[in-house]
């Protein structure tokens, strides 16, 4: 039997299991797919399923495997043979599947970090249109004995030989960070903000209807893998601690002026924003409920690094993070000595946990790791490796403005800077920190000189415009 005590521990301080493996764009897609999913379960059955954003203590979703599509991204074997991918591809010219490799793999999703290229079920396609968002899949050996349980699995042993690997609809990747932000999004209290988000929402992952989407949702029907019918997930074991945390709110808020860009954003840009905006609240909340954890009565400062070169600035904010993943490995520690202390006499249960509970301990490598490669993959950290710092590189930094400005509002940059301060402990320029906990760790003309680096950022990516009478304003979208 598994052992199960890490999730049990990192489950009851986070309230979703965080791990390594489903770090960074995991979430959002995760998200995503569950989103299109109920979309295509309420587009089947409205009077029996649940339209999107609807409460409700399970929720139905038809899922999506795109895995022929990924395949041929990937350029991996087509266990079906010729024959049956002669159905989906034209095959009397070799220019089109290499036209089909070309466009599909210029559109998967990059995982930072990453060495080597990964096998097909690990590459994920981003979901620019609603007709390319798929969940996640992996290859299982097919058995004669599955295609006596439905009409699905005698269709699969037609295509290939027993015992051959194929494509398996099933969560191999995703880790339930997806699962959090829909709940997240459902479980909002504002029903105003709750019905702009759904709208938007459903622009999203609504069918597209361009050339594009045709295109996808054509090999989607070839897939080897497939729902026959929407599949129940529940989402009852995730808690979402809003009592604990602002970053539950701060998800709403911001993934409602995402989405609601409706008339002034392409739709591939909203989906950039939302797939950075999601994850790295994700990373925040965790990094709150570790220091909440640990008896913090303030909300953490997080010191941005906009320079191009090494200062005291930049010293600040690498040990800014150090002490940050010190404090999520602290708080799995008293988490698990609670939990042992809970288990009384149940020795084996005292000796799991005990595991957690070592400062030292590798068990707690993994849900650390979520934290800053989450933040990496996203662009809020210089890099995957090495000697990283607080930083916000152009996707992210766009994501964060469209999330914190309203659509078709505007702000002045140094009240933005103090909004930024005062909703997310983001300190970049001297004023602000003047207010933090950081005033006195670097010179103030260190930090006015990465203020201004970080006027000019924002003035680069089209969000800030500068007047003649020295006023600088910034727009949630860039004009």
């Amino acid at each position: 039997m598994a052992d199960r005590s890490k999730a049990e521990v990192v489950l009851r301080l986070f309230g979703v299991n965080l791990e390594q493996q489903g770090r960074g764009f995991y979430v959002p897609l995760e998200m995503l797919a569950i989103a299109r999913g109920i979309y295509l379960a309420h587009q089947e059955d409205p009077e029996k399923f649940a339209g999107l954003l609807d409460n409700g203590a399970d929720t139905a979703y038809k899922r999506t495997s795109h895995d022929l599509a990924r395949r041929i991204a990937t350029k991996a074997r087509i266990v079906e043979g010729n024959e049956e991918l002669g159905k989906a591809v034209e095959l009397d010219s070799p220019e089109t599947m290499e036209t089909l490799h070309a466009l599909f793999s210029s559109l998967l999703v990059e995982i930072p970090g990453r060495r080597s290229q990964p096998s097909w079920f690990g590459a994920h396609i981003y979901p620019f249109v609603g007709e390319l968002i798929h969940y996640d899949a992996v290859e299982r050996r097919v058995k004669q004995i599955d295609a006596k349980k439905s009409a699905k699995k005698r269709k699969q042993a037609t295509k290939v030989a027993v015992g051959i690997n194929a494509p398996s609809i099933e969560r191999y990747l995703f880790r339930d960070g997806g699962s959090w932000a829909y709940k997240v999004l459902r479980a909002d209290p504002d029903p105003d903000r709750k019905e702009a988000t759904r709208q938007g929402l459903s622009d999203l992952v609504q069918d597209s209807g361009t050339p594009l989407g045709n295109l996808a949702k054509a090999l989607s029907a070839h897939d080897f893998d497939y729902d026959e019918a929407p599949v129940e997930g529940s989402d009852t074991g995730i808690e979402l601690y809003e009592d604990l945390s602002p970053w539950p709110d701060l998800l709403r808020e911001g993934t409602r002026n995402i989405v609601t860009r409706i008339a002034t954003v392409p739709r591939a840009k909203r989906t950039e924003s939302l797939m950075h905006w999601v994850p790295y609240c994700l990373a925040r909340h965790q990094l709150h409920l570790a220091r909440t954890k640990l008896g913090a009565t303030n909300r953490e400062s997080i010191l941005l690094d906009f320079g191009n070169e090494a200062t005291p600035l930049r010293r600040e904010s690498q040990k800014n993070l150090a002490g940050f993943r010190n404090d999520i490995v602290n708080a799995i520690n008293v988490q698990a000595r609670v939990m042992i202390g809970e288990a009384e006499g149940d020795d084996e249960k005292k000796r799991r946990y005990g595991r957690f509970a070592k400062e030292g301990g590798t068990a707690v490598a993994s849900p650390r790791a979520f934290f800053s490669e989450t933040l990496a993959a996203v662009g809020a950290l210089n890099a995957t490796a090495g000697r990283r710092h607080f930083t916000m590189k152009p996707p992210m930094l766009e994501a964060l403005v469209s999330a914190t400005i309203a659509q078709d509002a505007e702000m002045e940059f140094d009240k933005f800077c103090t909004l930024l301060y005062e909703k997310y402990g983001l300190v970049m320029e001297d004023k602000i920190a003047a207010a933090s906990p950081l005033a006195h760790e670097v010179d103030p003309s260190v930090l006015d000189h990465n203020g201004k680096a970080f006027r000019e950022k924002l003035a680069a990516i089209g969000l800030l415009t500068q007047y003649s009478d020295a006023t600088s304003m910034v727009q949630g979208e860039p004009r």
